[in-house]
């Protein structure tokens, strides 16, 4: 029989199977690290910029309760109608010169028996028409009920109402003025019927046509500038001597414009309500 196969003889291990021999252990290590590493900085965070800057608050101010003044309530009780508008002395003067603001509860309720004319200011039915209180047939508008108007005695009883007819009035003839050129005579000096100056101001040219109309006062105007040598009749003498009593009576009467409140009538060249 064959002999048995000689024992192999084993094989020298193979150097990556040797485990390598480790360094020991030292507890401290951690320690050490923590020293030899830098603190570590946090990121600082950036702040958000509003899109638009706002300054700080305002403090808040106490609102104080205020007693009402008796002196100033009792001074405004103590207004009369027409003084609570503007052109106070004004229209005084046009009531006086109209010999309206002699009578009773300062003409307000007067009606005159032979023209019609109408309260303080003494309103014929023509210039309520044209101001678009009274229509064509005599009746009363929207335009002065708006004011609590609807008949004759409703208006003689409201002073409030009759100081409106006045400012709308006044504003309609200041635009017809305006527009025939006559208001720019306002500064000019001319020569009256009997040789003296007149110096016209915006408020007496106002009062001259509330009196006898823009027509009246353009017409004499004309004459004195045109045609002063020219004749007249009685009725036109007596026409131009009314156009400058009101010339002179209202020359130093302060009067400041009433077109403002009624802008939108003014350029239409509607009636003002």
């Amino acid at each position: 029989m064959p002999s048995p196969p000689a024992a192999r003889q084993a094989a020298p291990p193979s150097p990556q199977a040797v485990a390598p021999a480790r360094a020991p252990k030292h507890r401290d290590f951690k320690p050490a690290l923590a020293r030899a590493t830098p603190p570590a900085t946090p990121t600082p965070v950036r702040a958000v910029q509003p899109a638009i800057a706002r300054g700080p608050a305002p403090a808040a101010t106490a609102v104080i309760a205020r007693a009402p003044d008796p002196a100033a309530a009792t001074q405004a009780a103590a207004l009369r109608p027409w003084e609570a508008g503007p052109n106070a002395a004004f229209r005084q003067r046009i009531a006086e010169a109209e010999r309206s603001a002699e009578h009773a509860q300062d003409g307000y309720g007067l009606r005159n028996p032979s023209s019609g004319a109408l309260g303080r200011y003494q309103f014929v039915p023509m210039a309520l028409r044209d101001i678009g209180w009274l229509d064509a047939e005599g009746g009363w508008t929207d335009a002065a009920g708006r004011h609590g108007v609807t008949d004759e005695a409703g208006f003689l009883a409201s002073p409030a109402a009759q100081e409106a007819a006045l400012s709308a009035f006044l504003a309609r003839q200041e635009v017809i003025l305006d527009r025939g050129g006559t208001l720019a005579a306002a500064g000019a000096t001319i020569t009256a019927m009997d040789g003296s100056a007149i110096t016209l101001t915006e408020g007496a040219l106002v009062a001259a046509a509330h009196r006898r109309g823009a027509g009246m006062l353009a017409r004499y105007l004309a004459h004195r500038r045109d045609t002063p040598d020219a004749a007249l009749t009685p009725a036109q003498r007596a026409a131009f001597d009314s156009v400058e009593h009101r010339l002179r009576g209202f020359a130093e009467v302060a009067y400041v414009s009433e077109r403002p409140g009624n802008r939108m009538i003014a350029r239409r060249g509607g009636p003002a309500a």
